[in-house]
Formats: structure tokens, C-alpha cells, sequence
């Protein structure tokens, strides 16, 4: 019979200790490459407008972000996108006219094991080459003061976000609460014009939320003095 009980507790803490997954909204976002390579005017050089929600027509969630839309990044509403400078004001691929690969610190409100990169894309009611499309995600668990796990993530050629979410599957599972997003590639080359600079629309994660290991063991504690109060 107490065996029996023993087993069943062991099932009840993991069933606790597991988690539903969640889209994570990072809480925090630092542009570290040059500064002057941010777009200037129209609030495009602010990267807070990656991780806010300006420009989706609603509050997404894991149910739901599949169907909100970014709004077009327009010279009438600006604010609700991030985008680089042309570094060779001539046009061309931003990567081979000076440009330096646009990197981010994001920082997360726990750690969560993450397995999809979510992203809507920088575009102007069309497609554009300056869409993003090939990204280093580098994972750290103390809070960036180092990254030992990385993926690549990326899509073909011409297939762009624009105004939708994009879902990049990690290929894996990584614990992190604090996200180091390089941006390696756009989609210079392709049907779309442009390419000449880099944007993006938002961005955010798939994820399960990992429990406080007090959490945890206080759960425990309480599990095993019921089985004892019992015996």
C-alpha cells in the first residue's frame, strides 16, 4: 500500500513541476552593435519596438498570435518597428555595403525551455528585402553573462513574414532567460525589393516556464509530510 502512495506522489510532483508552454514576450531588449547604424526618424532606431506590441492589431498568446497581424510600417505611423540605415546610401546588399549584422540582448522574466523563435516581419503593405530571415539565437541561463548553447535559424529565400507571424522550430530545446538574437541574413537577392537594410517587426518565443527549484521542493516537502501524517 505505501508503495503504491509513493508512486502516486511521484506522479503528482511531476505532473506540478510540468509546465504548459507559453509565447514569451521578453521584458527587456539592448541593441549592442553601432549605434549610428540604427535607422534615424520614425522611431525605427528604438528596439524596444520589437518586444512591445506596437503595431499588432492585438495582444497575442500561444492561442492566438497565428492570426494578429503587424501593421505596415508607414511615414504616417511610425514607432511599431526597428530597421538599420542603408550603409552604402546606394542601395545593394546591406551585408556586403558596410553593414554589421544587427545584434540584441533579450532578456526574459525566468528561464523557460524554449523551443520556437516567433518573429512578424518589416515591410510596407508588400514584401521587402530588408526583412530579416537567417538568425544566431545564443541562450544563457545567468542572465547573458554567458551563452554556451546556440541554434541557426532561418527561412528560404522570398518566403517572408510581412505582416504574419513566423514560427522557426530551434531544432531542439534550450533552457534561458536571456536570449543573444544576431540577425545574419535578410532577403537581398530575392524577388522583393530591397535588402539594402535590415528590419523587424516583433519578436517572441515558444516556451515552457521552469519552476523555482524552491518551488519545487517545498512541493515536495508538502507531498512527502502528507504521505507520513498518513502512514
Amino acid at each position: 500500500m505505501m508503495k503504491s502512495k509513493v508512486i502516486f506522489t511521484l506522479a503528482a510532483l511531476s505532473a506540478a513541476s510540468s509546465n504548459a508552454a507559453v509565447l514569451v514576450t521578453p521584458t527587456s531588449i539592448a541593441y549592442t552593435t553601432i549605434p549610428n547604424q540604427e535607422a534615424p526618424g520614425l522611431n525605427l532606431e528604438n528596439e524596444i519596438n520589437l518586444i512591445n506590441g506596437s503595431g499588432l492589431s492585438a495582444s497575442p498568446d500561444l492561442a492566438t498570435y497565428e492570426t494578429v497581424t503587424h501593421a505596415a510600417v508607414t511615414f504616417a505611423a511610425p514607432g511599431n518597428a526597428w530597421a538599420t540605415i542603408d550603409p552604402g546610401a546606394g542601395g545593394g546588399d546591406f551585408y556586403t555595403q558596410g553593414g554589421i549584422a544587427p545584434v540584441f540582448n533579450l532578456s526574459l522574466d525566468q528561464i523557460y525551455t524554449l523551443t520556437d523563435f516567433v518573429y512578424w516581419g518589416y515591410h510596407f503593405n508588400t514584401p521587402g528585402g530588408n526583412e530579416g530571415r537567417q538568425f544566431l539565437l545564443e541562450f544563457s541561463t545567468d542572465g547573458g553573462a554567458t551563452y554556451p548553447n546556440s541554434t541557426t535559424v532561418g527561412t528560404p529565400l522570398n518566403t517572408l513574414a510581412i505582416s504574419n507571424a513566423l514560427t522557426l522550430p530551434l531544432g531542439g530545446s534550450f533552457n534561458a532567460d536571456a536570449v543573444r538574437m544576431t540577425i545574419t541574413d535578410n532577403h537581398f537577392g530575392g524577388t522583393a525589393a530591397g535588402g539594402d537594410r535590415v528590419g523587424m517587426g516583433e519578436v517572441r518565443f515558444i516556451g515552457d516556464a521552469i519552476p523555482e527549484p524552491s518551488t519545487a521542493l517545498l512541493g515536495s516537502l508538502a507531498m512527502l509530510g502528507l504521505l507520513r501524517r498518513r502512514r
